[in-house]
């Protein structure tokens, strides 16, 4: 059964740390782990890196997925790198951490993050998701988001310094539509 086409609008919690990365020449990015709760192909869970091409667009060179859908889904919605891997994640509760643990081709990192308490504050971005031989996509969030202190222990993904670094924690909606030319 071939995955729903574009667009998908999915409900997720993340932890993101922006990062310098080399993409080739040193560039702004981030590298996130992505919990799922409502997707057209179900629940799944999600870590990348991002590589930021202008003010409002980017790429993602490293995707990897623990959902054979969302991996097809991905790859021939967008042209999305996506590979599967084992994503383990646990929500923190109260003063508790949020962790994660990643275990791809040549990764095994584990994230702590935490994040700060309360509600957060509310967001809404706008982006393109420019992936090479596609035509652009356009890609909202709307949600809250929250300061964290994140944690990257282990091999990380090419490009991606493990380590204590500020990041954030977002919780919302993400709306990413079909690419248009």
């Amino acid at each position: 059964m071939s995955p729903p086409p574009p667009p998908w609008t999915c409900q997720l919690q993340a932890v993101v740390v922006p990062s310098l990365l080399r993409a080739p020449s040193l560039r702004a990015g981030a590298f996130a782990v992505v919990d799922y709760e409502h997707t057209p192909v179900g629940p799944y869970r999600e870590a990348l890196t991002a590589v930021a091409l202008s003010a409002r667009s980017g790429w993602v060179p490293w995707m990897v997925v623990d959902s054979e859908a969302s991996r097809a889904g991905g790859r021939q919605g967008w042209g999305l790198p996506k590979e599967l891997a084992v994503i383990d994640t646990e929500a923190g509760l109260s003063s508790r951490p949020t962790t994660a643990r990643v275990l791809a081709e040549g990764v095994d990192l584990t994230v702590t993050a935490r994040v700060a308490a309360g509600r957060g504050v509310p967001v809404g971005l706008a982006a393109q998701l420019r992936q090479p031989r596609r035509e652009p996509a356009a890609v909202r969030f709307t949600g809250r988001v929250r300061p964290a202190v994140v944690v990257l222990e282990g091999t990380a993904p090419r490009g991606v310094r493990p380590g204590r670094r500020p990041g954030l924690a977002l919780a919302g909606e993400l709306w990413i539509g079909a690419p248009q030319g």
